[in-house]
């Protein structure tokens, strides 16, 4: 039996068993799975499933949606719709099925834009204000305002097979592929247009879903310019730089109108995915005047007023005509810089304010980086290290730094390396295991490939499933605690970029903050979030599962839970807090603090459903929502207020790990700086006095260094005189001279 055959069963089974744990139908499971796939690899971004239904409407049409998303990188209104069978021998996929689903949500969408679609819901029914939010965003009647839609993508989920005729069809836009994945796995068909908008549909099949899986890795765009574009290809000028870089560098200019079609054909899949979250609230939504202004009145000048683009390729093709090459191939073509420019183009032919974009051309700088695999020593890939440098140094209207690349920002190289440190008490597993930091997209899987047998049995019992932390993840569950909980509704995209930017500002000013403590108490939000959570999952009423209880299946629970943790920290008398050493001792929150649990959740749920008209999942994204929530009475049982300990306990935790922390970084900086020996010191005086480097403070501390590092002995205290710090700084001053005048120290 090949693998994809034995894939479905697995994956059939597995939805199966998850079904009756949950208590819910196993397409349920089906759509959730798929769903947190697809946010994994930022296909979608925050999706919201709805119980719409078959509903009859107008002229006896079937409407159906089962959710919603929102792209607010590319103004996208992505629909998805489940075909999912409970079968092994599942149908396969065929036209005219894609054909009745693709209608079912055109049919949604024009009874929610042009129809009366309040006689098919009841009044209370939540489809309405579904309907009202779409309806406010397609039919906005101003242009400019950046929530406004301007494409929109019909997701159809299934797992069923593709039929071998609905492959071999024209519509279906298959690109040839250079990577391991199939070329069916990445069909899309392109359809007739809603109200003057973009619109196709996006098949998701258990093939593609297994490649999906297997590989681990997010879709790469390949673009064939004459088959997708009838662009012979890109003029080019190849940069010979040197060899054994890691890298190929070229210079290009590439029309406006083509970087447009391909922003609107793949919008912010072509968008470094760290970038696209950067984007997603303040580049794409709010286009640059001057670039606009360029674009409509003086597109013969573009090309000198705009800075282009810094783009990064996995390949390419060329062809030569005369001395000329062409790209006429490109492997996974991501947009590190300049993602301002390419979404003003495409906003200009979509909002048709220049829909032709004649005169537009494009500077573009092309890194060619092959090498994806290769690590530092800190696990950062050569490839992920290129993408953050070149967005830190080069220059664009929307400037991305090197913090908004942020799986490779230092804090979370930090945090990284304190999971691997700090154990958990022996509570929930025999032995002492470790919370896994995933600060890089499966890496924890990765870390697996390399093990086998007993060491990967060793691997798994240290660092179970169930706690891994992921770095969107921890941003979710800090902002909570921190109070912020209409940012974590906002979605993974805007709480990382928020997250990001508060943390390395505290990271820059005081590194020794970032100590065990902080390790601890980030692991006690982690277990205070996943415990409301797995509260409301496992007590949920279901239809398979009836149990009675408040919360229903298909409910609010990622805007419950944020809000409900969130309202009790806020109502903390100002003098006490949280005893975070004893949630991570006891790897779990107190019997208080869950009897507080199950109150305020209910508590939490009644508030936001009562949001007069609005959707809940957008209510809870407004800032006044929780300040409206933060104010509303609420008074903690005697049993919470039991468990906490005195502000001034958790202070003093604060400071002695600060001081602690500070004293070992300063005792291993010493241990570093001695361990070369005196030869190399000495080496380092001999080069600056060659190359006239070093004013005479840092010549005297060099002598002084030397001498130091003979007669070496480990201080008798933990920390370092003030005059040997000096003395360090001042040869690291000098070593960093040189080799910024690219002398090499050996």
């Amino acid at each position: 039996m090949n693998d994809i055959q034995d894939y479905k069963k697995e994956f059939l089974q597995r939805l199966r068993d998850e079904s009756a744990i949950n208590g819910t139908d196993t397409e349920d499971e089906f759509i959730n799975h798929i769903l947190d796939l697809l946010t994994d690899y930022d296909d979608l971004q925050s999706p919201q499933r709805v119980n719409c239904g078959d509903k009859t409407c107008s002229n006896n049409r079937k409407m159906r949606i089962d959710g919603y998303s929102i792209d607010d990188a590319d103004h996208t209104l992505i629909l998805f719709i489940s075909d999912f069978e409970d079968s092994i021998e599942a149908s396969k996929l065929t036209s005219t099925r894609v054909d009745e689903l693709y209608w079912r949500m055109f049919y949604f969408l024009d009874e929610a834009c042009n129809g009366k679609i309040s006689d098919y819901f009841d009044d209370s029914d939540e489809m309405l204000d579904v309907a009202s939010f779409i309806k406010g965003k397609i039919n906005n009647p101003n242009n400019d305002d950046p929530e406004k839609i301007l494409k929109i993508k019909f997701l159809i989920l299934t797992n069923k097979e593709l039929d071998t005729k609905l492959m071999n069809q024209d519509l279906l836009k298959a690109p040839k592929a250079k990577s391991k994945k199939k070329t069916k796995s990445t069909k899309k068909i392109k359809k007739a247009d809603f109200n003057e908008m973009p619109l196709e549909i996006d098949l998701w099949h258990i093939e593609r879903i297994y490649d999906q899986e297997k590989n681990n890795l997010t879709e790469t765009v390949h673009i064939d310019f004459e088959k997708d574009y009838n662009v012979e290809g890109i003029p080019c000028i190849k940069g010979n730089l040197g060899d054994n870089l890691g890298y190929q560098a070229y210079i290009a200019i590439i029309p406006g109108k083509l970087l447009a079609d391909i922003y609107i054909d793949y919008g912010s899949k072509v968008l470094e995915g760290n970038v696209r979250a950067f984007l997603g609230t303040g580049g794409a939504k709010s286009v640059n005047s001057g670039i606009r202004k360029t674009i409509n009145n003086e597109p013969q000048n573009f090309f000198t007023y705009n800075n282009g683009i810094a783009a990064t390729a996995a390949n390419i093709e060329f062809t030569k005509q005369d001395t000329q090459l062409y790209i006429t191939e490109i492997d996974d073509l991501q947009i590190i810089n300049g993602g301002q420019t390419t979404a003003s183009l495409a906003e200009a032919v979509l909002k048709k304010t220049n829909t032709s974009l004649d005169g537009i051309f494009v500077p573009m700088k092309l890194t060619v980086i092959e090498n994806r695999e290769t690590e530092n020593e800190d696990g950062v890939s050569f490839y992920d290290q290129m993408v953050q440098d070149i967005a830190k140094y080069a220059n664009s209207q929307n400037k991305v730094t090197a913090a908004d690349l942020f799986s490779n920002d230092p804090f979370h190289i930090k945090m990284e390396r304190m999971s691997k440190t700090y154990l958990a008490p022996p509570k929930r597993h025999s032995i002492p295991t470790a919370w896994y930091y995933e600060r890089a997209r499966k890496k924890y899987k990765q870390e697996q490939l390399k093990l086998h047998g007993e060491n990967l049995k060793k691997f798994l019992a240290k660092y179970p499933k169930e706690q891994i932390v992921t770095k969107e993840q921890l941003a979710m569950y800090l902002t909570t605690v921190a109070q912020k909980p209409n940012i974590v509704a906002k979605g993974k995209n805007f709480v990382i970029k928020e997250f990001n930017q508060s943390i390395r500002e505290l990271f820059g000013k005081n590194k020794n903050l970032f100590n065990e403590f902080f390790f601890h108490k980030s692991i006690a939000s982690a277990i205070i979030f996943r415990t409301v959570d797995e509260y409301l999952e496992k007590n949920k009423d279901s239809a398979k599962k009836p149990t009675g209880f408040w919360y229903k299946a298909g409910g609010f629970k990622m805007d419950i839970v944020p809000y409900a943790i969130a309202k009790i920290i806020s109502c903390i008398p100002e003098d006490m807090s949280i005893d975070w050493e004893k949630i991570w001792q006891w790897q779990k929150i107190g019997p208080g603090f869950m009897k507080e649990v199950e109150r305020a959740t209910k508590f939490t749920n009644d508030f936001i459903c009562d949001c007069n008209g609005m959707i809940v999942s957008e209510y809870c994204k407004k800032a006044s929502t929780w300040e409206k929530f933060k104010e509303k009475p609420y008074s903690l049982k005697q049993g919470f207020l039991d468990e906490l300990i005195p502000l001034s306990m958790v202070k003093k935790q604060e400071l002695d790990a600060s001081k602690d922390k500070k004293e070992n970084d300063g005792l291993k900086a010493l241990v570093d700086f001695v361990k070369p020996g005196p030869q190399y010191w000495t080496a380092i005086m001999q080069l600056a006095e060659a190359h006239g480097i070093g004013n005479n403070a840092e010549k005297t501390s060099l002598l002084k260094a030397i001498s130091y590092v003979k007669k070496y002995t480990l201080p008798t205290s933990n920390s370092i005189p003030i005059a040997v710090k000096k003395m360090m700084d001042d040869c690291y001053a000098v070593k960093e001279k040189l080799i910024s005048l690219g002398v090499k120290i050996k």
